[in-house]
């Protein structure tokens, strides 16, 4: 499907085939700084970074007006003119962490983990399509949206460019807000063991195809992108995970001592 402008100099020429652009980009006959336009695009944007292709560090040069007649318009009047300033990497299209990073911080914070996983993702997705929602409460209340946010992950055009999710959305969260709950059961039985067994339930393993996924599709994008690092908030989960887990061994101790 024909459906690619690019603008090189005061030139406008187009429509293109996406693959055959993605071909020239790869081989170096097409710069990915040159502007480029689409149906649904708002403004003119660097062809390397609608296609998810990394950047060159050179800017582009300025394009002038007058585009050819029988060229589409620009949305906003005119294609945009200007230098643009030097691309960085782009991010990555959502939370980029190791799938152990997510086990072992999920066990340890007691699935607190997991409501901050679908946080970053909501956040993710709100700052790339402009959402007006709050992720913070989509993640406190993840077992109401996490349905949604794993089906806009494996719905997610830019990142199918790269690999063509096999994870079922549905499935997995439905798995993980059923052994939410069950851990929830669990943990509300009048014993000290009941709340550590709790504490353990793996919800972490309906997440884990999703991570991968998007790790993969990281690694094809950018393949010099790093991990997210240690911020804040994986402290938190930490922290009170930690805190957690030290009253309970306590009650456990004290249970077993006869105080």
């Amino acid at each position: 499907m024909k459906s690619i402008y690019l603008a090189q100099g005061d030139q406008q020429s187009g429509p293109f085939e996406e693959a055959n652009v993605r071909k020239e980009l790869a081989e170096g006959l097409l710069e990915p700084d040159t502007l480029c336009w689409k149906e649904g695009m708002a403004t003119w944007e660097p062809v390397g970074k609608v296609l998810g292709m990394s950047l060159s560090p050179k800017t582009a040069s300025s394009l002038r007006a007058g585009m050819g007649e029988e060229a589409p318009a620009d949305p906003v009047g005119q294609v945009n003119t200007g230098v643009l300033a030097e691309t960085e990497l782009q991010t990555p299209l959502f939370l980029y962490i190791p799938v152990n990073r997510l086990i072992v911080l999920s066990i340890l914070s007691m699935s607190i983990y997991d409501a901050y996983w679908i946080y970053k993702n909501w956040r993710y997705l709100k700052e790339r399509q402009g959402l007006r929602i709050r992720p913070f409460w989509r993640g406190w209340f993840g077992i109401f949206y996490c349905h949604s946010l794993l089906n806009n992950i494996h719905d997610d055009e830019e990142a199918r460019q790269f690999q063509e999710p096999t994870f079922s959305p549905g499935a997995l969260a439905t798995g993980w807000v059923l052994l939410l709950i069950v851990s929830n059961i669990i943990s509300r039985l009048p014993s000290i063991e009941a709340t550590l067994i709790a504490a353990v339930v793996p919800g972490f393993l309906c997440l884990m195809p999703v991570q991968k996924y998007i790790n993969a599709v990281t690694e094809q994008r950018n393949p010099q992108q790093t991990y997210y690092g240690w911020s804040a908030g994986h402290i938190v989960c930490l922290v009170l995970g930690g805190l957690i887990w030290a009253i309970l061994l306590l009650g456990l101790v004290a249970e077993q001592s006869g105080f």
